[in-house]
């Protein structure tokens, strides 16, 4: 399948302080006979002001280099020269602030990896960013237990704080998700999620990530899945022929801005009691609903103040399926001749 994929894309005024100005009484000198020549006293020296204080120059982050090829595992290693060889290894290394760094390949169980891979609070997980993770890829995951849902299969969990950028995922395990987001609030930009057997990133508990320019392709359940109490910000991504591009339901309230959803069986499902805000996504061609609501939803699809400016048209039933009994604003947006359901 050919996916046709867009490219992604004061300060305060100065207070005037007004100067005091301390006007000192005038002496008059009288001139007086000259008695006697007056000692002279030198004026005193003006201390000099004190040197600005010079800010220390900033410290380049560490990084530490992977290659699955030519790496080794060894505490001398994560050099450029001298790479370590598993992602797993590298952020068992890694400090706050750290980057490990990630050369094209593929890093699976064959390689030695061990998932999930835990990236550690503040540090980031880079491969190649300008590629949009093309030729860097995580394939794999392993069972772990989820505070919120039991037992899980994920390639990548992530703590506070942390950034993963320039990779492709891909978890064919049964069950198996991408990126298990959960009480964090990382940022995962610039990166594609293929294959997934379920999710390509859950967002659970009161995570708050940052989900940008990302590619979400042929994941068996959903792009995004967002539940709980979550939130945080999804913003310009596609997806693009997977069962539900998004997924949002417990009482959970993301920014959903400006994302392309098409060819999905359907669009947007939202469930339970969540409150998304969408604004400006195209989302069209869908099997079925553009955007489903089901339960108490009650999504925000734009107002007479805050327009929506989605894009909802060329979906196989409805443009907008409201099974709630809710009613919901839906001002601003671009729908044609689609057909609506419910209140």
């Amino acid at each position: 399948m050919t996916i046709l994929r867009s490219s992604f894309t004061g300060s305060r005024s100065a207070r005037a302080i007004a100067a005091l100005v301390l006007t000192l009484p005038m002496i008059q000198v009288l001139a007086t006979p000259l008695m006697a020549a007056s000692p002279r006293v030198k004026p005193p020296v003006p201390t000099p002001a004190p040197a600005p204080a010079v800010s220390p120059a900033p410290i380049a982050a560490r990084v530490l280099y992977v290659n699955p090829a030519t790496g080794s595992d060894t505490a001398l290693g994560g050099t450029q020269r001298a790479p370590f060889k598993t992602i797993a290894f590298a952020l068992n290394q890694a400090q706050p602030g750290e980057v490990v760094q990630l050369a094209p390949g593929t890093y699976n169980a064959s390689t030695g990896e061990v998932f999930p891979l835990m990236v550690p609070e503040g540090v980031t997980l880079r491969g190649d960013e300008v590629a949009e993770g093309k030729n860097t890829i995580i394939q794999g995951g392993g069972s772990f237990i989820s505070p919120s849902f039991a037992r899980q299969s994920a390639a990548i969990r992530t703590q506070r704080n942390s950034a993963i950028i320039g990779v492709t995922v891909t978890n064919g395990n049964t069950r198996g998700t991408g990126i298990w987001v959960e009480g964090s609030n990382p940022v995962i930009r610039r990166s594609a999620f293929k294959g997934n057997h379920r999710d390509g990133i859950f967002v659970t508990g009161s995570a708050a990530p940052t989900i940008q320019n990302c590619l979400f392709h042929q994941n068996k359940g959903n792009g995004i899945a967002v539940t709980r109490s979550a939130g945080g910000e999804i913003r310009d991504n596609w997806f693009q022929s997977t069962g539900f591009g998004l997924a949002i339901g417990g009482t959970s309230n993301p920014l959903v801005v400006n994302n392309t959803i098409v060819n999905n069986q359907d669009g947007i499902v939202i469930s339970d009691n969540a409150r998304p805000v969408l604004r400006g996504n195209a989302i069209e061609n869908n099997g079925r609903d553009g955007i489903v609501a089901i339960l108490g939803a009650r999504p925000d699809l734009g107002t007479s103040t805050n327009p929506g400016n989605n894009r909802i048209q060329g979906n196989g039933r409805f443009a907008i399926n409201n099974a709630t009994g809710n009613i919901f604003g839906a001002i601003g947006n671009q729908m044609g001749n689609s057909r609506l359901s419910g209140l």
